[in-house]
């Protein structure tokens, strides 16, 4: 427990903070207490082409009850169905990550506004209990433009690092 309980007479600010629980983030660190969750999305800009900024997110979910991979995506990808405005499957494989890691992709379009029609790409890692989605953000166009350079960095994945 990173606070620990008040005593009956002990005041608010005198609190002990246990400095073995931390979240660690990009270059930084800060105390985390036992009850507050780590939602935090990575997100790697990229450039603005054919009107839509892309990018990739990285989510990680923490306490995964999967036991495989294709598990954890047929959940991902039942919310999508049930969420996304006109969401079509185009492809889902298994596939291994560069370093060899067992992962799972899925490619399918959306119109997230009225004559606006994106492709997403995402790519589902499940690494002790913990689950990672990176999804990538593309026209039909950049697709094929920024789509091998795209794939690249969501192939360089390493999980737990």
């Amino acid at each position: 427990m990173l606070f620990r309980k008040k005593e009956s007479n002990q005041k608010e600010t005198d609190q002990v903070i246990d400095p073995n629980r931390m979240y660690r983030g990009n270059s930084f660190s800060i105390r985390q207490p036992e009850e507050w969750n780590d939602k935090t999305v990575h997100t790697l800009f990229g450039p603005v082409e054919d009107g839509i900024q892309h990018n990739v997110l990285i989510n990680v979910e923490y306490g995964i009850t999967c036991n495989t991979v294709e598990q954890y995506a047929d959940i991902q990808i039942t919310s999508l169905e049930n969420s996304l405005k006109s969401y079509v499957l185009l492809k889902q494989e298994k596939i291994s990550l560069s370093n060899g890691f067992p992962a799972y992709k899925i490619v399918f379009r959306w119109y997230p506004a009225e004559n606006i029609r994106v492709y997403q790409e995402q790519i589902f890692v499940l690494a002790d209990k913990t689950a990672y989605k990176l999804t990538s953000t593309f026209t039909k166009k950049t697709r094929k433009t920024l789509g091998p350079q795209v794939e690249r960095i969501l192939m360089s994945f390493i999980p737990g690092t």
